[in-house]
């Protein structure tokens, strides 16, 4: 049995991200050797009280209550230091976990030593690890999460970077690829730091699409957006000089497309599934509201989107659906 230690950083947002956010781990995570790990990075709002609390009565529950603020980077660090787990879970405070989640994450980890990093589906990500839903309302997009887990069952997909609201990988990487980096201060490109460089050590990222985590999205940086331009055009200048790199993204609706041409690739070589017929249907969706302005860029990218269409077309009639 794999000892895991989940590592939450938190900066205020008690009562709108944290305190919601442990209520589902401790709810829905069934793993008998657990810790939780939470960094606060010296809130104001109420945060060092309520953990300090809370770890009197949780013996799952183990709190840093740091002085000033050390950032996304400088406050897993904190944790990861103390961490007993040989599987590590980083988990955003404005997330909230699905029933099962940790299971299939552990799984995954456990038998193939190639994944260097894993991470779920979700409703708000810059990439294609976001999945279309119909609500905004959480518990109605965790109900669609769950159906979608349900559709892409043992499936998984090998992407260029996990979003870090919620990723996991083994002590041995952390072992090999070290920490991360806190040179990138409170946060931004971190993440696209440690991605680089796990794949650089010869593993992959996987998404596993048939693990859900809600993800309310930019909790701790919505209220500062001058800072957070400054952040970003700064912490992009440190990548860049880093790894010797122009730093460039494939576009969110270019990495749906990807994702759906191989779903279309997989019904032509083996056949109709209903769960990839399931997620190709919503990932359409999804990239046709993606639709770039740009008339260059929407031609473009409005011909492979019709491509695609056109090919599905071929399986809406198909026996085993209708």
């Amino acid at each position: 049995m794999h000892r895991v230690s989940i590592v939450i950083v938190t900066y205020n947002g008690l009562e709108k991200a944290t305190r919601p956010c442990l209520e589902s781990i401790f709810r829905d995570t069934d793993h008998p050797d657990l810790e939780v790990i939470v960094v606060d990075n010296n809130s104001t709002d109420g945060t060092p009280g309520f953990l300090a609390s809370l770890a009197t009565h949780e013996s799952r529950l183990r709190a840093i209550l740091n002085k000033d603020n050390r950032g996304f980077a400088g406050g897993n660090n904190d944790a990861l230091r103390i961490a007993k787990g040989d599987i590590i879970v980083l988990l955003n405070n404005d997330t909230l976990v699905t029933p099962g989640w940790l299971s299939r994450i552990v799984d995954v980890l456990s038998e193939n030593s190639t994944a260097g990093m894993v991470g779920p589906v979700t409703n708000s990500a810059g990439n294609e690890q976001n999945i279309p839903v119909s609500s905004l309302a959480p518990e109605d997009v965790i109900s669609e999460g769950i159906i979608w887990n349900q559709m892409g069952s043992g499936d998984s997909f090998q992407t260029d970077k996990l979003c870090f609201f919620c990723v996991a990988f083994r002590r041995d990487l952390l072992q090999e690829v070290g920490m991360l980096d806190e040179q990138f201060g409170l946060g931004f490109y971190e993440d696209d730091d440690y991605c680089i460089r796990v794949k650089n050590a010869g593993y992959s990222l996987r998404c596993l699409e048939d693990v859900f985590v809600y993800h309310q999205g930019s909790a701790s940086f919505t209220a500062i957006p001058r800072r957070t331009k400054e952040l970003l055009k700064r912490n992009k200048r440190l990548l860049e000089a880093k790894h010797g790199i122009s730093y460039v993204q494939r576009h969110p609706r270019d990495r749906q497309l990807d994702l759906i041409e191989s779903y279309l690739e997989r019904l032509e070589t083996s056949g109709f599934d209903e769960g990839v017929w399931y997620r190709l249907d919503r990932r359409l969706d999804l990239a046709t509201q993606l639709m770039p302005r740009g008339l260059v860029k929407r031609f473009f990218y409005f011909r492979r989107l019709l491509k695609a269409r056109n090919r599905a077309r071929t399986f809406e009639s198909h026996e085993e659906w209708s």
